[in-house]
């Protein structure tokens, strides 16, 4: 379990120690939750950037950039009991990092890098109409749909070859009146992902330069941002899904294999393990508690893009058994070392090289290198006074996190 530091009410205070240890993954996730995904039938080609909704038994996925292609201008529909693909329509305007909502058996395709229209498939007829023009569009923006209301939030606007340009506006289209409507602008401009749960909206990373380590939490009955939580790493270019009160984090552009969930009771982000194929820029649906990941990419190259589509259970049941799980608990113990300017990961059963990162807590990389267990690792070269986050791999290839305070 990450720590989450709430801005407004928890500060950090250096101690006289030269390394202070402030939080671990659940004593460096001494509770690892694993998740163990299966591959189902790919879909025609791979393709990043693309956007999901899931109605009935029928996952529907938009646009996005191919394998071998251009941007893709077809919906293709995945029926989750027969494990199969077909194209439902193919006559979209062609566009990469839209949005789509569903509502009353529609899906509302917009925004993205290509296009400002609004495209509602009936899934009654197939047939494609236009809604009203956002002009405030943008491409990588979050979006979500409560009480006939599809909300956008941040993204990014192409302003030349050389400059892009990323929103703060939080505005949102009324299906009823087909109209659009402004909001309070978001905290921070970004490119964004969001989600809905128990009337707030929680929206989770991005980009502006750097991968962002904001949740930013909007009240949709007092029409306010109310809180603002600080992950300990960067996510940008991921895939969100909501099963009950736990929003499911996927992927990642410098973390491809990132996978966690941020339980909305407790303010707390988990991270997972699990043998999910890396990949950003991919789709996420949750359909009967279980966690769907479809395409996405490896590379800005479209011949990186994914065919995939992975399953995996995320029952509570599965998620208590393995937080109690013994055998994930890891010997790893972490004690400061200010004498000699750095820390020790001890570990009775091991005493092996591993490779380590130390990142900015905005998320730049500083240094990277190996150590070894039950040895001082050397933080010397790491500038004082500046909180960092260092990040290695256990003997299980477990992802662990450490704070620390130089």
């Amino acid at each position: 379990m990450f720590e989450i530091i709430k801005n407004k009410h928890q500060t950090l205070t250096p101690l006289k120690t030269k390394l202070l240890l402030l939080s671990f993954l659940g004593s460096l996730l001494a509770h690892a939750q694993t998740l163990h995904f299966q591959n189902l039938s790919n879909m025609s080609v791979g393709r990043g950037a693309i956007t999901s909704v899931i109605v009935n038994d029928n996952i529907y996925v938009s646009n996005g950039y191919q394998e071998k292609a251009s941007d893709a201008k077809y919906v293709e529909k995945y029926n989750i009991t027969d494990n199969s693909w077909s194209v439902l329509n193919s006559t979209l305007l062609p566009k990469r990092f839209a949005n789509s909502e569903t509502y009353n058996n529609k899906i509302y395709i917009f925004n993205g890098w290509g296009n400002s229209h609004l495209e509602i498939l009936d899934l009654a007829t197939n047939k494609i109409t236009k809604g009203a023009i956002n002009h405030s569009y943008t491409g990588n923006s979050g979006s979500a749909i409560y009480n006939g209301k599809i909300y956008v939030f941040g993204g990014s606007g192409l302003n030349g070859a050389a400059t892009t340009v990323f929103s703060n506006k939080f505005q949102y289209y009324d299906i009823a009146s087909n109209t659009w409507n402004s909001l309070p602008n978001m905290p921070t401009a970004r490119e964004a992902k969001g989600k809905i749960v128990n009337d707030k909206l929680y929206v989770i990373g991005g980009f502006n330069g750097t991968p962002s380590r904001l949740i930013n939490v909007y009240d949709l009955n007092t029409n306010l941002w109310i809180d603002q939580y600080t992950m300990p790493v960067g996510i940008s270019g991921h895939s969100l899904a909501v099963s009950s009160d736990k929003i499911f984090i996927v992927g990642g552009f410098n973390n491809q294999a990132f996978l966690a969930y941020f339980d909305t009771t407790t303010n707390k982000l988990h991270q997972l393990s699990s043998n999910m194929i890396p990949r950003r820029h991919a789709a996420a649906e949750v359909y009967n508690n279980k966690l769907y990941i479809i395409g996405g990419s490896t590379t800005s190259l479209t011949s990186s893009a994914i065919k995939s589509i992975q399953v995996a259970d995320i029952s509570e049941s599965v998620l208590s058994a393995n937080a109690a799980n013994k055998d994930q608990v890891s010997k790893a113990k972490v004690y400061t070392n200010a004498s000699r300017d750095g820390f020790v990961i001890s570990n009775k059963n091991n005493s092996n090289q591993f490779e380590y990162t130390v990142f900015s807590i905005d998320g730049k990389q500083i240094t990277k290198g190996f150590a070894y267990y039950n040895k001082n690792i050397d933080l010397s070269k790491v500038q004082n006074g500046t909180t960092y986050i260092f990040r290695f791999k256990n003997e299980k290839g477990v992802l662990e996190s450490i704070k620390i305070v130089r």
